[in-house]
């Protein structure tokens, strides 16, 4: 897998912890996110193509993570206080959430595009309704507006996003969909939220979606309403006796279309092994 992939990638997953779809977990007692008495302490995902990484993690004594660390040596380090969290990895890059009233307001990943030799740094800006909800997402590039995304939610649910660049050369519209099952506090990849904000655990973007994620599709058009791509996610948990999410499947079929040609179709098969440590 790309270094400097995997390097985001431990940068904005502070811990991964997934809704069971069977059993609905009290995911906010605190310090024991699964309520269960149970710590996630490992992962692997395969990521099929893109290859596959573990990550291992360790807690402070109020069960915040200190350090997520990859099998291969990268590590990142995790300091916490009230206005801000940070991430910094082995290489000194840092990623970071700014907080008001605990819901994140900002956040930035420095490093985070190298095109030609040149180094973007990434910045997100987070607007609430007020009910709680997150409801826009500006990002920048080196400071200037590079997209937009307004949410809209149903239900207690995310249902909707779309994306726009600020010449509208380029609309994204992804719409999510749930089982009737509770999910409390999700985290990570099963957590629609993940997919628009950076993604640190502990519910600093406002209410998360009241229900189980399922499925995603997006599809994104031209100024003229072209498609120029669509893809979509299907969700599978597996759980073990206690409730945790022990496997993850999670295949992703995208289509492209070519300004001349036919279209054509892939499909990436994702997969999560998930290790806990029970009391």
């Amino acid at each position: 897998m790309n270094t400097k992939i995997k390097l985001l990638m431990v940068a904005i997953v502070a811990v991964v912890s997934i809704v069971s779809c069977k059993k609905e977990i009290n995911w906010n007692a605190f310090p024991d996110p699964q309520g269960n008495g149970c710590k996630l302490t490992s992962l692997k995902a395969d990521l099929d193509v893109l290859g596959s990484y573990d990550i291992s993690f360790a807690y402070d004594a109020l069960g915040r993570v200190l350090k997520a660390t990859t099998t291969d040596g990268q590590i990142n380090n995790f300091t916490y206080t009230a206005e801000k969290i940070t991430a910094k990895d082995q290489d000194g890059s840092i990623s970071e959430i700014v907080l008001e009233n605990k819901r994140a307001v900002s956040s930035k990943r420095e490093d985070a595009l190298t095109v030609g030799g040149a180094v973007f740094s990434y910045t997100k800006k987070y607007t609430y309704n007020s009910d709680g909800y997150l409801i826009q997402v500006k990002n920048y590039l080196n400071g200037e507006l590079s997209s937009t995304d307004d949410l809209s939610y149903t239900n207690g649910n995310l249902v909707k996003v779309v994306s726009t660049d600020p010449n509208q050369t380029f609309t994204t519209t992804t719409n999510y969909s749930y089982s009737t099952d509770v999910a409390v506090n999700v985290y990570d990849v099963a957590d629609p939220l993940y997919y628009h904000v950076d993604y640190f655990s502990g519910g600093y973007y406002g209410k998360q979606s009241k229900n189980v994620l399922i499925k995603s599709s997006s599809k994104t058009v031209d100024r003229n309403g072209k498609p120029l791509n669509e893809d979509v996610s299907i969700y599978t948990y597996q759980v073990d006796a206690k409730g945790n999410t022990v496997a993850i499947s999670l295949p992703v079929t995208t289509t492209f279309y070519p300004a001349n040609g036919t279209a054509t179709t892939e499909t990436a098969q994702t997969k999560y092994s998930l290790n806990y440590n029970c009391k």
